[in-house]
């Protein structure tokens, strides 16, 4: 491959959360190799819808069942891989509601997952597009966002 070639993926996940308009929670993970907060996602594989895949995605990283109660549409970005070139990632979230809420222990991908207060994903969560997918959740579910 060369280096103007670009190469695309596409993962999906979403904004899994509990509790009521005073006291919403979300799932954050961290991922074992980047050390990084993040929502729970992962790639979309052969034959999978992107809400199938939201929902396996969730379930393998945080150990709970949640089902989907909207959609929060799709961020891309792009990252480079060495000797593999520029990559296109799309990452469509959902909103989903957990119907578990026992975290599952830490795995080759999740080193932690933790239930987080949505007032907290601003100082928790390393990305800016996480950060506005939570506005996004919070705006769906009636709870005030800080300007």
């Amino acid at each position: 491959m060369t280096s103007s070639q670009v190469t695309s993926e596409y993962s999906a996940g979403g904004v899994v959360y509990r509790g009521d308009a005073g006291a919403y929670e979300f799932v954050a993970v961290q991922r074992a190799r980047h050390g990084d907060w993040s929502l729970p996602k992962g790639h979309i594989e052969a034959g999978e819808s992107r809400e199938q895949a939201a929902i396996r995605e969730v379930k393998e990283e945080t150990g709970i069942d949640a089902h989907i109660i909207g959609d929060l549409g799709e961020v891309i970005y792009f990252y480079r891989r060495p000797r593999q070139g520029l990559t296109r990632k799309s990452v469509y979230h959902f909103l989903m509601e957990a119907s578990s809420h026992e975290l599952g222990g830490p795995n080759w991908e999740v080193a932690e997952a933790r239930w987080v207060p949505m007032a907290e994903a601003d100082t928790l969560l390393s990305y800016q597009n996480d950060k506005q997918i939570i506005n996004k959740a919070q705006a769906i579910l009636g709870v005030a966002v800080e300007p």
